[in-house]
């Protein structure tokens, strides 16, 4: 750039540079930079950084005067290139075009190098993807070379690949999924650094993703996460499949928790619901490897006072000990014993013998044991059960004698303390915290606990380093992924302090805070965060860790950790900095931070909203989890919440007071408590429900308990009638012993209200519908919400119970029945077995039908007369002219009528015994009547045609009597039920009755009780058959043979028909009437399943009969005979042989219908749990994919 006259209008020229810069032309040549297009090839920062470097010249305005003259030459060398001047020489033309000059053309008015030009899109084209993609990496190439900083990225290092990739016309212009070559790229990076780990080189990429817990992001289980795509939007879920697939249904009407089971027990299935993967799963749940406190020789020397309990029970009084439970490894026996509450002789210790242990060394302490209050020098025994008052009260330990020397480090102990309510005879323990105690100067971490941090923050602890980077917010916020808002929301504190409704006040007197000295007014009052939104987290307590040693403890912090112990934000000052760290952490609580983090951003549920879920989850398992832990009953619950609200919805705190109280608090200024949500959302009446704790009789007549009730039915949505608020109160009644204003007795009437709107009932048909399932068991789960205690299936609670709702419901909305219409078909014991309240079995037992209607009374006193006619009478048999005498050689009197009685052909009132004999699949009367009267001639001493004659006449006498006698019940059946009078007899049978003893009740008694209610029986049973338009074949098949129907897998129900064989029967009409083929085809399926046993002497046989039942049974499903076979393989006989069974193959089809996947796969899927391999989860994760994949080009060849 010999002329200076464009360079000196790109910059105004200076005086002379100051010492050791350049002027702006001699930078220009030291940067080699020997033209415009030189400058604005770089990005405008990259020039303005490198031109800093030499000179002080304007370098911004240089570059912005470099880029209008670019354009400008750009812009006259295009006019100068696309116009040359010259004409072309004129073709030889004729005619009348010849007279006229030629015209602008392309090449006169462009003068092109065709020489240069190449096929369009051709791979050397200047404007293809290669050129594009060669001037892209240089350009790049370039960038890099403008910044010498250690730290940045190369392209060679983010994209090793480029430089290999072989440019093909294939390579180049078939399309590829970005996220395809995302994956690639990462895949072959992360191959490349794990290759260089010994204990990963052998490992697959998902696997090591699935172990890895840092960063956050981690876990990730890539076929559980196709899992979860591919079933998303309409498709069933993980965990749903099993339920749809379910082996057994909730008709046993015995409160079991078979509901859900394929291959495993139902509580894998709730598991599945949660969306988490086996590894995410296993992080919650896993047992922590810290205690709540780690107390050092100081600590032992000078005495250790712990947190108070104010988080406990934060609305009333609060009376409180501790224990020291019994058959601790560490704990020797202590003097008193601690393990139980005590009431007198408050003053004292306890002594307790601690064995301090390192390997196979001991050393034995003993240590006072002591209950204490903050700022007070008083000892009482720890065990002492304390007053309810305004001071919380803590435990204090301290060595009762000096400590062993300072020696051989490393030696530790470890107990549990059990804080405890209650009276001496009837203890209620309230929570667990654990201690871990070292005659150490200072707590070294173990190896599992350091390796904790780096596994779960990367943090890597060394033996004397320090934790007090975890306390700082900068450094805990880069680790967890989370910005200052988060925080806040997850601690509760500042935008998100907590807050309590007005209109539910406390009870405690630690409400108002505490008074600390110098300082005028109480400071803490209720509520703090342990209390709500962060109760989790903060646990049961924690003290200032060894490691906090940057911020020593004050009298005045001493006090406020002792009685509000939840952790908060402060922010300190060092020199002229300020930053803001995190208050009363502790190892544990570092622990549950991380596992909340991770649950919230897996759910994406707000953290105070998951909060209260997950502990009304554990506080609804009471003394079973004193620890505050996550485990198997968490994740149940998140499950149950997570369908409830695909399919219902349900907002999370809603779902967590159908475990425990309704909440009152809530955290940030907009948020509304849940309860003024519900009873104080409109102002309706003069005052708010507030909730004072007395005492509620909702049948009393004063102004403020009627009030009462109409503010809790506007808030509830019932009416305050008997089958409303009255009826969910006597079920709160008999839960709590008595109804109070408080948030115990309001919660539970919640709690009925809510699950009841949830599915779309009121209260009285929920309470029915329970009550079916599962009798009173079931509406006091309702009622209490409480979780079992266990990690196997047992008795259900409150989310199994959701769950068979939920199938109930279903099935009652898919069969068009209403929850009346099932009471009134399942009859008015229902189900006496399945309740365990003597009260409740006495009350059920003395259910009867309702009186019946004058008309009916009449048509049964109508039947009695009709009966009375239709007898055979001794005149009748006299008429046939039968022989009076035999011929023996003294002939003797024959006397028909006693005869006919003895042969038990007729009773002595001339009805017919034989209309009692069992059912059979062909009702044929003339047979067995034949039978019988040639077996009553036999014995007579007759000529052989004096038999036939007699035979003949009397066989025509009873047949005539039979049917006269069965049609007086078939003329009344269809008369009152509109019963079809073919299907009498076998209805008549199924009501466990008889058409004889229906006769003989109405001969005997006219409209007598007992024919009443037999009446009433067959009548319900009747209606069922006419409702669901079952055949007589049908009935007769399935009563013959009950075991084809398959009711007998569920034994226990009182009811008549059972729930069982009422759903399997409806099952058994709706299969029919959704298919083509004749009754008859499905009726004789049954038997071709069922042979006589010779058939099935050995296993060739057994086998070719299942292989002949399954190619039967997908010609009426149709479906696959491969896809039957896969299911039927998992039963006991290999091929379905029950209704029960063939209706489970068919909600299997649906299943596989709705989710795209095979039989197979459904059965994997079923058989998923925590403990599958990365194998099996990979194989269902390949299905979905592959069942999604079908489904999307099946929609596209829709459209």
């Amino acid at each position: 750039m010999d002329n200076n006259s464009l360079m000196n209008a790109l910059v105004q020229a200076a005086d002379s540079p100051k010492k050791k810069r350049l002027d702006f032309a001699t930078a220009m040549q030291k940067m080699g930079f020997t033209s415009v297009f030189d400058i604005v090839r770089l990005p405008k920062p990259a020039f303005v950084r490198q031109l800093g470097t030499y000179s002080d010249a304007d370098a911004e305005l240089a570059y912005d005067n470099a880029m209008g003259y670019a354009a400008l030459i750009a812009r006259l060398y295009r006019e100068y290139k696309t116009s040359s001047g010259t004409f072309q020489p004129l073709a030889e033309r004729s005619g009348i075009r010849a007279l006229v000059p030629l015209g602008p053309t392309f090449p006169n008015l462009f003068e092109e190098n065709w020489g240069e030009f190449c096929e369009v899109g051709a791979i050397a084209a200047i404007d293809s993807p290669v050129a594009y993609l060669s001037a892209l990496r240089v350009f790049i190439q370039q960038l890099e070379a403008t910044s010498p900083a250690p730290e940045r990225i190369l392209l060679d290092r983010r994209r090793p690949d480029l430089k290999a990739l072989l440019i093909t016309q294939e390579s180049t212009f078939t399309p590829r999924p970005m996220l395809e070559i995302v994956n690639a790229v990462l895949g072959s990076n992360l191959r490349t650094y794990l290759d260089g780990i010994p204990a990963d080189a052998a490992k697959p990429i998902q696997q090591v993703l699935a172990e890895r817990r840092f960063p956050f992001e981690l876990p990730y289980n890539f076929y559980h996460r196709q899992c979860q795509l591919g079933l998303s939007e309409n498709k069933p879920w993980l965990g749903e499949l099993s339920y749809q697939a379910s082996l057994l249904l909730p008709i046993g009407q015995d409160a079991t928790n078979r509901y859900g089971e394929v291959q495993k027990p139902v509580l894998q299935a709730q598991r599945l619901l949660s969306g988490l993967s086996p590894q995410q799963q296993a992080l919650l749940v896993e047992p922590s490897v810290f205690s709540n406190f780690y107390l050092t020789r100081l600590d032992l020397t000078d005495g250790w006072k712990s947190p108070g309990s104010t988080y406990l029970c934060p609305h009333t009084p609060l009376g409180t000990c501790f224990l020291l439970p019994l058959a601790q490894t560490d704990v020797g026996t202590v003097d008193p014993v601690a393990d139980i509450p005590r009431t007198s002789s408050s003053g004292g210790t306890n002594l307790a013998p601690v064995t301090f242990r390192k390997a196979t060394q001991t050393q034995a302490v003993t240590l006072g044991l002591n209950s204490s209050a903050p700022g007070s020098a008083s000892r009482w025994f720890l065990n002492y059960v304390h007053n309810a008052g305004s001071s919380t009260h803590v435990s204090f330990i301290q060595s009762n004698a000096a400590l062993p020397e300072p020696g051989e480090t490393g030696y530790t102990a470890t107990f549990d303390l059990i804080t405890a309510t209650g009276t001496v005879d009837a203890p209620v323990n309230l929570a667990r915290q654990r201690f871990t105690l070292t005659l150490d100067e200072q707590y070294a971490l173990t190896t599992v606990e350091r390796a904790f941090f780096k596994q779960s923050y990367g943090l890597a602890v060394s033996d004397d380093s320090s934790l007090s980077p975890m306390t700082d917010l900068n450094d805990f916020m880069q680790r967890t992924g989370l910005n200052a808002e988060q925080v806040e929301m997850l601690l509760c504190q500042r935008r998100y302090a907590v807050r309590l409704s007005p209109n539910c006040p406390s009870k405690n007197s630690q409400y108002e805070g505490i008074v600390i000295q110098d300082i005028t007014d109480k400071v803490l009052p209720f509520p703090h965060a342990s209390q709500y939104g962060a109760c989790y987290v903060n646990g049961t307590g924690a003290v200032r860790e060894w490691y906090d040693v940057d911020n020593p403890p004050t009298p005045e912090s001493i006090m406020r950790d002792l009685f509000d112990n939840s952790m908060a934000l402060e922010q300190e000052a060092v020199g002229d900095t300020k930053y803001w760290r995190l208050t009363n952490t502790s190892l544990n609580r570092l622990d549950r931070l991380q596992r909340m983090i991770r649950l919230q951003r897996w759910l994406g549920i707000p953290f105070p909203k998951l909060d209260t879920l997950i502990v009304c989850a554990i506080r609804a398992e009471g003394a079973a989890n004193l620890g505050m832990e996550l485990n198997e009953n968490t994740l149940r619950a998140l499950g149950v919440y997570r369908y409830l609200n695909q399919h219902y919805g349900i907002d999370p705190q809603e779902f967590a007071a159908l475990m425990h109280d309704l909440t009152p608090y809530a955290s940030g200024k907009d948020e509304v408590p849940l309860f003024d949500q519900v009873f104080n959302r409109l102002q309706l009446f003069d005052t708010p429900l507030i909730l004072d704790q007395t005492s509620l009789d909702l049948n009393s007549a004063t102004p403020a308990a009627q009030k009462t009730l109409l503010q809790l039915c506007a808030g509830l949505g019932v009416q305050p009638t008997e089958d409303g608020l009255l009826l969910i109160a006597e079920q709160t009644r008999r839960y709590l012993g008595a109804l109070k204003r408080d948030l115990p007795s309001v919660s539970s009437l919640y709690r009925q209200a809510r699950i009841a709107r949830l599915f779309g009932y009121s209260v009285a048909d929920l309470l029915v519908l329970a009550s079916l399932l599962g009798g009173q068991r079931y509406k006091t789960a309702l009622a209490s919400g409480r979780l079992s205690p266990r990690t196997t299936a047992g008795v259900p609670d409150v989310l199994d119970v959701l769950m068979q709702l939920d199938w109930a419901v279903r099935w009652l909305k898919d069969s068009q029945q209403t929850v009346a219409q099932l009471q009134q078909r399942l009859g008015p014991n229902v189900p006496l077995v399945a309740s365990d309240d003597p009260e409740v079995e006495q009350w059920m037992g003395a259910l009867e039908f309702a009186p019946l209607s004058d008309d009916l009374l009449q048509r049964l006193l109508k039947l009695h007369e009709d009966t009375v006619r239709s007898v055979v009478t001794r005149e009748q048999i006299a008429a046939l002219g039968l022989p009076t005498h035999d011929d023996r050689p003294t002939p003797g009197e024959l006397d028909w009528f006693g005869l006919l009685v003895n042969a038990s052909l007729l009773d002595e009132n001339g009805l017919l015994p034989g209309l009692d004999h069992p059912l059979s699949l062909v009702d044929d009367p003339v047979t067995w009547l034949t039978a019988d009267v040639d077996d009553l001639l036999g014995a007579l001493t007759l000529s052989a045609a004096v038999k036939q004659t007699c035979a003949e006449k009397l066989v025509e006498l009873l047949l005539g009597a039979c049917n006269r006698q069965t049609q007086l019940l078939e003329g009344l059946l269809q008369d009152t039920t509109k019963l079809p009078p073919e299907r009498c007899v076998a209805v008549i049978h199924w009501a466990h009755s008889s058409v004889y003893s229906l006769l003989v009740e109405a001969l005997e008694g006219g409209a007598s009780p007992a024919l009443i209610e037999n009446f009433q029986r067959i009548s319900q049973h009747a209606e069922i058959v006419v409702q669901l338009r079952l055949s007589d074949s049908a009935l007769r098949v399935f009563l013959v043979n009950p075991a084809w129907l398959g009711s007998d897998q569920y034994l226990g129900s009182n009811s008549e028909p059972s729930l069982a064989e009422l759903y399997l029967f409806e099952r058994f009409s709706h299969w029919l009437y959704a298919q083509s083929q004749p009754e008859d085809s499905l009726l004789s399926y049954f038997s071709l399943a069922n042979p006589a046993p010779p058939k099935l002497k050995n296993k060739a046989l057994r086998k070719m009969v299942s292989e002949t039942a399954n190619s039967a049974l997908a010609r009426l499903l149709e479906w696959s005979e491969a896809e039957v076979t896969v299911l039927t393989d998992i039963l006991t006989d290999k091929r379905a042989r029950s209704m029960a069974q063939v209706d489970w193959v068919r909600r299997c089809q649906a299943s596989c219908q709705a989710s795209g996947l095979s039989a197979k796969a459904l059965l994997q899927a079923t058989a998923l749990n925590e403990q599958s391999t990365l194998d099996a989860w990979k194989a269902v994760g390949d299905a979905v994919m592959a069942a999604s994949a079908a489904s999307d080009s099946s929609l596209a060849r829709v459209v």
